[in-house]
Order: C-alpha cells, then structure tokens, then sequence
C-alpha cells in the first residue's frame, strides 16, 4: 500500500509539478488541455497553467499560441473537460464526442438545409470567413436573457462549435472567431471511437499519476459508467494498473511506469500559485484527500458571505497546500493588490516564518508576469506578509 505522502509526490510530479518544464508548450504537452475561463480579476483561468510550472513567461507568447496574433493560433479550442485549449493534433480524439452531439434531434434540425438561419451563418463565414460574434449582421443577433444573454446566432455558432462544423480560428479581445473547419488547418488522425476513448483514458491516468476511476473520467469529461469498461480494458491488458493508498476508499489506478519510476521532485521553486482550474485542484474531492485541502471557488457566493475572497488562488509549499490568497490586477495604477491571505490552521509559526521569503518571491513573480509594478500588501486575512 502506497502512502499518502508518497501519493502526494506522485500526483505532483505526473502533473508536472517541481519538474523542469520550461515551455507553455511542454506544460501543455504534460496536462493536454489547459481549462478556458473569463475571470480576469488577476489572470484568466488558461493562462495560470503554464504558470504554474513555466514561472514568468511572456503571456504576448501566450495569447499567439492560445489565439493567434495577426494569424492562425498554434491551439485549438474543444470542449476537452470544460471549454479548453488543446494540441491540434488532438482535435480527432474528441470526434466520438461531436459525432454523439449531431445525432442529437436538436443539431440534426440545425444540419437541416431547412433551417434557414444556420446556413445563412455557414454561408456568411463561407463568404467572409473567420468572424466575431459582433461580425455577424443579423437582426436574430440580439442578446436575450437567456443562454447567458446569448442571441439566436451565438447559441446556434456554439451548438455548431460543438458539433465541429464550426470550429475556432483564433480569438480577437478574447471574442471567439468562428471559422468553417476547412479554413482551419487541422491534422487529421485514423482512428477509432474505441481508440479515442483509451487514448484519452491513458492520458488522463498519466497526468493525474494516481487517480480513481470517476477522477480518470472526469479529466475528459466522461460519465464513470461511460468509462469503467476502457479502464477495465487498459487493466487487463497491463496499460493500467491498481494500487491501494493509505486514506482512499477506492482503488486507485496509475500507469506502471509511474509506480515503477516516480519523478523526483525538484523544490528550487518550492512555493507556486494555482488557479482554481488547474487539474492540480479542480476536483475538489481529490483535493480534499489527497492535500486535506478544503477549497471553493467563492466567486457565486454572496460577497457578506463570503470566508475567503472572490476568487482565491491555492498555495502550495513543496507536497501540501498551505494557504489561499486573493488577488486582484488593479490595471489602471499598475497595482497587484492582494486582497487577502490565509493560511491553514495548521500551519505553525515555524513553517510559515521558513516560507515567507518564498511566498514574497512568489507574489513579486506573479506581479511582474502580469505586468504589475507595486505589490499591496493584504488587509484581510490571518498571514500577514
């Protein structure tokens, strides 16, 4: 039976956590997607990531990758866990997933030659090609109060994207443009619905380093019912293994290679933020048992209401979570205020005095990564800097 502890280092190292990655790429080619979110009170959810692991890249390198700079983007865009960003070549292993969303009766209508704003749409991009949602000239190109304010037009562009016979070609001030998939260069891949299914399990295995099985299909968004049977598969023909973990009430699987050389972890960086989004902690329930780590995204909750902050980042030291802390990019004065920070209650007077000059280092990273001139210290919280 594997320790907690030991656990813990593998999940760090198989997420590419205290390793040499030096490249957005190389961190996108350890997690294979990196979430896509709005929030923009420090940093949008995608670009944490890399930062994570990388430390202070240039995000003008970021946003060509991610979304294109006066021409096509390195990634693509799919709906991987949540919306996210992946490798193109990885594009064909979701196909299973838009062939399921167009047999759907609510798509097939929109496939329809019939249905007559759809190809009105297909047509405009035929004849302009990649565009806005603003770009779209159309009097169903109001925004509602439904769908998140989405017009007709925007929730039929997203069912599209869904289904793949509209794809992304970019981002302009981070609105989508949208792009038939013959305007986009993707490489295409033979494979399998089978196939596609057991490669993403394995990859899911390999970044998580040791995972249940509802946790292996959650990181693709699969049902567990959906995924037991290719765990199972991967099992019997030793791709997988089980292993038992002090604490966990299921068995945990991992690739043999994991179990068999755990990567060393390296701490010369030993204190990093994270984004609410990163597999390092989007699962709350892994969170909570592998790091005794109880965290929420505060975000919904009513502001009086609320113990931490609107949005707090996770902080870890070597192998534990260790605190929270909430920061805002004040863009206008050149400010990356921290609105508050917080430390475990078990965290001794020892240990926090033996991570302070870390935890500085960390914020005047993230200060100067964003573009921020003045760090302000916390006014509310029980770590004082």
């Amino acid at each position: 039976m594997l320790s907690n502890q030991a656990a813990r280092e593998i999940v760090l190292g198989s997420l590419g956590i205290h390793q040499p990655i030096d490249s957005i790429d190389k961190a996108l080619d350890t997690l294979h997607l990196f979430q896509i979110d709005s929030v923009n009170v420090f940093a949008r959810a995608h670009l944490m990531p890399a930062f994570s692991r990388v430390g202070n890249y240039e995000l003008e390198e970021f946003e060509a990758k991610a979304f294109g700079a006066g021409s096509a983007p390195s990634y693509r865009e799919y709906w991987a866990h949540c919306a996210a960003l992946i490798k193109p070549q990885d594009w064909d292993l979701f196909e299973f997933r838009r062939n399921e969303y167009r047999s759907r009766e609510r798509i097939k209508e929109l496939l329809s030659p019939s249905h007559k704003l759809a190809g009105w749409i297909k047509a405009e991009l035929a004849n302009n090609g990649p565009m806005t949602i603003a770009q779209f000239e159309h009097d169903a190109n109001k925004r509602t109060g439904n769908w998140w304010g989405w017009s007709e037009v925007k929730t039929i562009l997203e069912r599209l994207h869904f289904a793949g016979e509209v794809v992304s070609a970019g981002r302009t001030n981070f609105s989508r443009l949208y792009a038939l998939p013959e305007q986009v260069a993707m490489p295409r891949l033979e494979i399998s619905e089978t196939e596609q299914k057991l490669e993403l399990m394995r990859r899911s295995a390999k970044a998580l380093g040791l995972a249940t099985e509802g946790e292996i299909a959650d990181y693709f968004r699969f049902y567990k019912t959906e995924a037991r049977p290719y765990i199972k598969q991967l099992v019997e023909s030793g791709e997988l293994v089980e292993a038992r973990v002090e604490g966990w009430a299921e068995t945990a699987y991992a690739l043999p290679e994991t179990l068999e050389n755990p990567r060393e972890l390296d701490y010369a960086r030993p204190l990093r933020l994270f984004n609410p989004f990163d597999p390092l902690t989007w699962h709350r329930d892994r969170t909570r048992r592998i790091f005794d780590f109880d965290y929420m995204i505060e975000i919904y909750t009513p502001e009086p209401k609320r113990k931490y902050g609107y949005y707090t980042l996770p902080i870890l030291y070597k192998d534990r979570l260790v605190g929270r802390v909430d920061l805002k990019h004040d863009r206008k004065s050149g400010e990356l205020r921290v609105l508050s920070l917080w430390k475990e209650l078990w965290v001794s007077k020892q240990l926090e005095k033996e991570m302070a000059p870390h935890l500085q280092a960390e914020l005047e990273l993230a200060m100067n990564w964003v573009g921020a001139e003045k760090l302000i210290p916390p006014s509310r919280g029980n770590w004082p800097l």
